[in-house]
Formats: C-alpha cells, sequence, structure tokens
C-alpha cells in the first residue's frame, strides 16, 4: 500500500530527527578529543562479560600532569649527579608546586566541566595534580563517550571502558590522563603470606626457634637422601633479623630512627592496629610507638566503595609493615595513610603522602601484575614518583609474592607499581639464623610443595609444584635505567628489541619458611577477640625492613639520601651480600590442618622461584642481594 501524505510527512520527520542526532554527535565528537591509555589491555571483546549496572558509582580522577616538564627532568638528572651543584638539593613541597604545579586555571576548567556533566567533585589535592570526582556508571558512558562493560580478568569480573574518553578539545592541553575508570586498581594486593593462627588450644606444631633445632627423619628426603629434614621456622623475632642483618650493631650505636619518619601506604584502616602494635612491642622488648604512631586518611578516598571480604588482609598488612618497621627503627614516627576503603585510592594515598612529604621513606607492600594497569595509570603514578625524587623521598615497593605471574595469571609479567625504575624494588630470600643469631645462609625466596600420602610424597619430584616465590623479571613498560646498565647480565631483559626495566633490586628475609613473627588481634567463635603471635613471610616482609633500614641511614647522615637506587647499585659490591644458588637440596617439613582438621605433613622446597632464578650477582629473585646494614650505612654517610 502506497504511503499516504501523513505517513510521508512522518517518515519524512523522523528522517530529519535521525539526521539531527547524528549530525550533533559528529559534531560533538568533531569538538572533543581522545585521553590515550585508559583502556586497558585486558578490556577487549573477547574478555567481556556484558555491561555494568548504569547505576554503579564510579570514582575516578582526572590527572593534568606537571608544567614545565623538561625542566623537572632536568632536575631530577641533576639531583643524582654528584657533580652538580643541585646533587641532592631536595625541593620543599611549596618549591616543587612553585615550579611544576598545574596551573589553577587547567583545575579551573576541568572543575567546571565536570560539574555541569552532573558529577560530584571529591578533592583536589595540594599539588593540584588530579581533580577527584564521582558519578554514576550512565553519567561516566554519557559524559565521556564510552561504554563501561564488565570483562573477566584472570577469574575476576572488572569493569572497563570498551573506547578511550572523549573530553572537550579546549581541555586537551591540560589532561594527561583519567584514572578509575577501569577497577583493575581495586585487585591490587597486599604482598604477604601469612600462616593464621591454630584454633586455641591446638597445635600444628613442631618448629624450630632458629634454622635446624628441630629435624625429623621420619619422612624420606627426596632431596638429599639419608639426610634429617629441618622443620619449619615458627617465627624469627626481631632480635634474630636484627642479628642477622647487623642492625644491633646500629642500634647499639644509637642508630635506632630517631628523629625520622617512615610512611606506609594500605587500604582500610585495622580496628585493632594500636593494641596489636603494643603488644608486638611488649613481647619483643622494643620500645613502645604510641605517640609515635598515627593514621591519615588520603582527602577524596573515604567515600569509596569497599568488599568486606578483602578486609582481613589488609589488616594482616598493616600490622606486618608498621610492627616491622617499629623492629628496625624502633625510634623512628610511623605514619600510616590509607586509602579509607578501597585499593582503588592507594594512588591518592601516594600522592597525599607525597605532596605533603610525611615522611623522607615510604614503604608500600602492595601492587598488581604489570598486564593489570592502564597506561592512564602509569603515567598517574610516574608523575607522583616523580614530585617524590624531586623533593628527596625514597619510595620502596615489595615485588610480589606469585614469582613471575604465570601461575596467578596465566601470563608471564613483572609487578606495578613495582618496576618502576623511580622506585626501589623489593625481593625475597630464605634466611637461616642459627642458634646465636649469626646468619648461617641466605638463597632465593621460591617454594615448591609436595604432601605426605601416609607412604610417599605427592607432587612434581623432585622440588614439588610451585607455591609461591618472589617476584621479579623484565618490564614490559619501562626501559632501562641507566642505574642497571653494566649490572645486570648481557643479554637479559630485552623485550621488543631493547633492553627495559629489570625487578628486583634489594632483596631480605621473605619465606614464609624462614618468616617473622608478628601480633594481631583475632575474632574468636565467641564473638570475642584474642591478641595472638602467629609467623609471616612475603615480600611485604622484606620492604618494610628495607625501608627501616634506610630511615636508618638518613637518621646517621643527618639528612634524606631520596632516591636509593642509584647509590644501591654503586654500592652493591661494599654494602650487599651476593645471594647465589644454594645445592638444590633445602627443603623444610610444615605441618598444617586440613578441612577435617586433620594434620596434613607438607614438604617445602627452597630457591625453586617459578621461571625465576638466583645466581652470582645480579638476578630477578633477588637483585642485587641482602644488605649488611652497618656497611650500607656507613657507606651512604
Amino acid at each position: 500500500m502506497a504511503p499516504t501524505l501523513v505517513s510521508r510527512c512522518l517518515i519524512a520527520l523522523v528522517a530529519c530527527a535521525a539526521l539531527a542526532a547524528s549530525a550533533a554527535t559528529e559534531a560533538r565528537a568533531a569538538s572533543t578529543t581522545k585521553v590515550a591509555g585508559t583502556v586497558p589491555g585486558w578490556a577487549v571483546p573477547g574478555n567481556r562479560a556484558g555491561n555494568e549496572r548504569n547505576g554503579v558509582k564510579v570514582v575516578f580522577s582526572v590527572w593534568l600532569g606537571w608544567r614545565n616538564q623538561a625542566s623537572l627532568s632536568r632536575l631530577l638528572a641533576e639531583q643524582q649527579d654528584p657533580s652538580s651543584a643541585r646533587y641532592q638539593a631536595w625541593l620543599t613541597p611549596e618549591q616543587f608546586r612553585g615550579r611544576f604545579a598545574p596551573a589553577q586555571s587547567s583545575v579551573r576548567d576541568v572543575s567546571g566541566w565536570l560539574q555541569a556533566e552532573g558529577f560530584d567533585l571529591l578533592s583536589v589535592p595540594h599539588n593540584r595534580l588530579f581533580v577527584t570526582a564521582s558519578g554514576t556508571v550512565g553519567q561516566v558512558e554519557q559524559a565521556f563517550q564510552v561504554n563501561e562493560s564488565l570483562y573477566q580478568l584472570d577469574g575476576h569480573l572488572v569493569r572497563g571502558p570498551d573506547a578511550e574518553p572523549r573530553i572537550p578539545g579546549a581541555l586537551a592541553g591540560d589532561v594527561q590522563a583519567i584514572t578509575g575508570l577501569d577497577g583493575a586498581m581495586a585487585l591490587a594486593e597486599p604482598r604477604s603470606t601469612p600462616a593464621p593462627p591454630p584454633p586455641v588450644g591446638r597445635s600444628v606444631g613442631p618448629c624450630s626457634s632458629y634454622w635446624g633445632e628441630k629435624t625429623s627423619t621420619a619422612f624420606p628426603n627426596p632431596l638429599a637422601p639419608g639426610r634429617p629434614l629441618p622443620w619449619i621456622i615458627c617465627g624469627y623475632t626481631p632480635r634474630q633479623i636484627s642479628s642477622a642483618y647487623g642492625v644491633d650493631q646500629l642500634h647499639a650505636a644509637g642508630i635506632d630512627g630517631r628523629g625520622r619518619t617512615i610512611a606506609i601506604t594500605g587500604a582500610f584502616f585495622s580496628p585493632t592496629i594500636r593494641t596489636d602494635i603494643e603488644a608486638f612491642s611488649n613481647r619483643q622488648g622494643l620500645p613502645k610507638l604510641k605517640s609515635r604512631y598515627r593514621q591519615v586518611v588520603a582527602p577524596g578516598t573515604n567515600r569509596f566503595p569497599h568488599d568486606p571480604s578483602v578486609m582481613q588482609d589488609w589488616y594482616i598488612e598493616q600490622a606486618l609493615d608498621v610492627e616491622w618497621a617499629h623492629a628496625i627503627a624502633p625510634r623512628a614516627d610511623i605514619v600510616y595513610v590509607g586509602a579509607a576503603n578501597d585499593s582503588r585510592g592507594l594512588d591518592l594515598a601516594l600522592n597525599h603522602t607525597v605532596d605533603n612529604r610525611l615522611a623522607d621513606v615510604i614503604s608500600n607492600s602492595w601492587g598488581m601484575p604489570e598486564s593489570y594497569a592502564s597506561g592512564g595509570e602509569i603515567k598517574a603514578l610516574n608523575a607522583v614518583f616523580q614530585q617524590a625524587k624531586a623533593q628527596g623521598i625514597a619510595v620502596l615497593f615489595a615485588s610480589g609474592d606469585d614469582g613471575d605471574n604465570v601461575a596467578a595469571t596465566g601470563k608471564l609479567s613483572a609487578g606495578f607499581p613495582d618496576s618502576s625504575p623511580l622506585v626501589t624494588s623489593v625481593g625475597g630470600t630464605s634466611l637461616a639464623i642459627g642458634d646465636s643469631g649469626q646468619r648461617l645462609f641466605e638463597t632465593g625466596w621460591g617454594s615448591g610443595e609436595q604432601t605426605w600420602s601416609g607412604s610417599q610424597w605427592m607432587g612434581q619430584t623432585p622440588f614439588g609444584d610451585f607455591l609461591y616465590g618472589a617476584g621479579g623479571g623484565v618490564s614490559h613498560i619501562y626501559d632501562r635505567p641507566a642505574y642497571q646498565s653494566g649490572v645486570v647480565p648481557d643479554g637479559y631483559g630485552s623485550w621488543k628489541g631493547s633492553y627495559r626495566r629489570v625487578e628486583p633490586d634489594v632483596a631480605l628475609v621473605a619465606d614464609p619458611q624462614t618468616g617473622v613473627v608478628f601480633t594481631q588481634s583475632w575474632s574468636t567463635p565467641s564473638g570475642g577477640t584474642v591478641v595472638k603471635d602467629s609467623w609471616i613471610g612475603g615480600t611485604s616482609l622484606a620492604t618494610p625492613i628495607m625501608a627501616a633500614m634506610a630511615s636508618l641511614a638518613n637518621q646517621a647522615a643527618g639528612r634524606s639520601h631520596g632516591f636509593l637506587n642509584g647509590d644501591l647499585y654503586r654500592l652493591r659490591s661494599v654494602a650487599f651480600r651476593d645471594i647465589v644458588p644454594s645445592d638444590g637440596t633445602l627443603a623444610v617439613l610444615r605441618n598444617g590442618l586440613d578441612a577435617g582438621g586433620h594434620i596434613v605433613t607438607r614438604l617445602r622446597s627452597l630457591d625453586h622461584d617459578s621461571s625465576l632464578a638466583t645466581h652470582g650477582g645480579w638476578d630477578d629473585v633477588t637483585g642485587i642481594g641482602s644488605p649488611w646494614a652497618p656497611a650500607l650505612i656507613a657507606a651512604l654517610r
């Protein structure tokens, strides 16, 4: 049937409306520009699992970048050059902001646009580096012209944009990155490996107070037939660790951290942390921390949603970091800077710590694989680390506990942010301490596991199935820094035709089989709490120990040494003990409880870390080695 005059008019109106809408869309697109690097590598159609709900709240930050970037790069190089008049001439936060902070007009323009799009403004830091805002997924999709989809990421369902966001063309010169449009930073996790205390009245011993104190011939030794197998360490004490690394000599000379401050960043705030710190100090004969400990909520983070299921891991991490920084630098002040409710605020917590110079050493025991991070997140934290370097702040990160990350994520990946060349990446070792506190041996941390069936060991032979180990490897993000040239083995660390940053830089005790004691409050079945000691490991143990040593060095010198890596690599032959391969026969016995409460005996091998390996000189498990504290502090003076 031929269309009537009315229907022909309606068709024409619809067509005209469609053309008008199309023209408006094209006009808007023409007046906007893309912010590159916001879409993470995992946000691809093959991983897509559906759309995110429109009403879900999103917290994001628009990063502006530094003014005078070329001048800042020159300054950072001169501050690290002993021949320069600017060598270690650190800027104050006020001086840094005056020279490099984004213009107030840029903040005003970005803030105005965000408000016009209906977003709530949450915070702008003193350095004006970013504007943090919040809104719904629907608002994000409309303002940035993206679809917020859900993607499968290594067993997690994670939100992410399907395209690079668009902003008004007038803001193109101001905006360098946008973070928070994807949810990967919520996957940043503590890098500790705890052994929760057994139920009250139950023991899963035996264990040894020093290496080889207790051994067994009841189980065959597949690595050294006929040799007795040692039992796991119950948890080294601060006195033992201080003796093994020579820290006790510094304490005896009055070098104990007094007058210095160590900052620790993390997510959540343990409700029992002060009780735990004081119990740990009392039990280990350490000075009370009390008024020398404080907590800070990073602005803009207290509205973040949170997942209660991950809170306990962060509580453990906070107790470990604070207690062991205190153990090594017992008179130092400690400030814990929290992203109040979610790991997505960790970058804001870092910026707050740096921008307000809350400390001259920052310990960070969290991270994720590089493959999770978007280009925007990398740009954002790089800017924070540049300010830290200019202000003479040392930033340390744990290298991770999953070796090369293949077992955890299915792909080879260094860690992030620990692979940044602007931070010190701290790897892990297995440490044997004798009955007099002496260091018997130290080798790379990498654990294989076999389980006793009642008649034989079950698992891959001879070293067992890979369980965990120190993180390390080749960065796919960063080029090789000058301080690693000539130190990293020839031919190692090439990717896509160029040499890259490799990690870790240094290493200390991290293996839970040779771990340390720590104190934390645990819930009881009756609903109360009990303060208990248990043992723990992970590169998030090694990191606060190394950060505390850096604080001791600052006290001894009467100044901040700032970014550490240039000095550490330069002093590797005089202040570090090279960690070399073991003879391949090291293993310990460890008892645990199965789901039914029955004791299960396991064999844990040492020095077998995924595809990473310990060897003479720099290696991708232990870096340049473990520090001998007296020599390090003397050389840095």
